[in-house]
């Protein structure tokens, strides 16, 4: 692929403009959300590849703690956003937070520990965003699914609390639901890894002139990091919101 610049996203803007067309045609009411998400993915990969161009001459271990840190509150915020709870913005973030670090921050130090990360600072910050950027989707997946499910069974949590049921436990069929169905995107990704479509950090790297098959090892040891902290994620996200889906 040729060199890029910043001024050729004009030119690749005009697949959203032909996806926000369609919306508006068929009045699926989707052109804003198309319109921010796209305006917005390109205004913070920009000021990460700029800051990226700065940590590459800065090798401050400090200064690489202070990125992770505030690309984990920034996660957390857009989990907040996402999981819609009426409450204390500090509790709700306390809570995303949680889901999201703990399990990313468990994983990722194990992969450390056993020389997996480079102890550079483009090696950490990338492998730390892909991590914390997947598990994003989990929390909205299991809070989703365990809100819709706990709404149309209502009624029988209701009769098992009044029988003297923990909340918890009268949940527990939504809760592990909910968990089973965030991770099938991730299990469908894995299934066709390799089949349907070669997964984009081998296609970085073979492109980059790696070896195809460092390539595609480095590849599955990703994968199973996807895997188990996206597990994690929804695990801690229903354990932490459940109380508050009937609210």
């Amino acid at each position: 692929m040729n060199n890029l610049e910043p001024s050729h996203l004009p030119q690749a803007f005009i697949l959203v403009l032909f996806a926000v067309a369609l919306s508006y045609f068929y009045n699926l009411r989707a052109e804003r959300d198309l319109l921010e998400s796209s305006i917005r993915t390109t205004v913070q990969l920009l000021l990460v590849g700029y800051v990226l161009h700065f940590v590459l001459k800065v090798q401050s271990f400090a200064f690489l703690v202070l990125i992770l840190f505030l690309m984990s509150i920034f996660g957390s915020i857009t989990a907040v956003e996402r999981l819609k709870l009426q409450g204390s913005f500090g509790k709700l973030f306390l809570k995303s937070y949680i889901a999201l670090v703990v399990p990313s921050s468990f994983v990722f130090v194990l992969l450390y520990l056993m020389g997996y990360v480079r102890k550079d600072p483009v090696s950490m910050i990338t492998l730390w965003g892909l991590v914390l950027g997947n598990s994003l989707s989990n929390v909205s997946l299991t809070f989703e699914r365990m809100r819709s499910e706990a709404f149309n069974r209502i009624r029988e949590i209701e009769a098992k609390v009044a029988l003297g049921a923990p909340l918890k436990k009268a949940m527990e069929e939504v809760i592990q639901n909910a968990i089973r169905v965030s991770m099938i995107p991730k299990y469908n990704m894995l299934r066709s890894a390799g089949l349907v479509h070669i997964p984009g950090v081998a296609v970085g790297m073979i492109v980059a002139g790696a070896d195809p098959i460092s390539a595609v090892v480095f590849q599955v040891v990703v994968m199973f990091v996807l895997l188990s902290v996206s597990f994690f994620t929804s695990f801690l996200t229903a354990l932490l919101t459940y109380s508050s889906v009937l609210g």
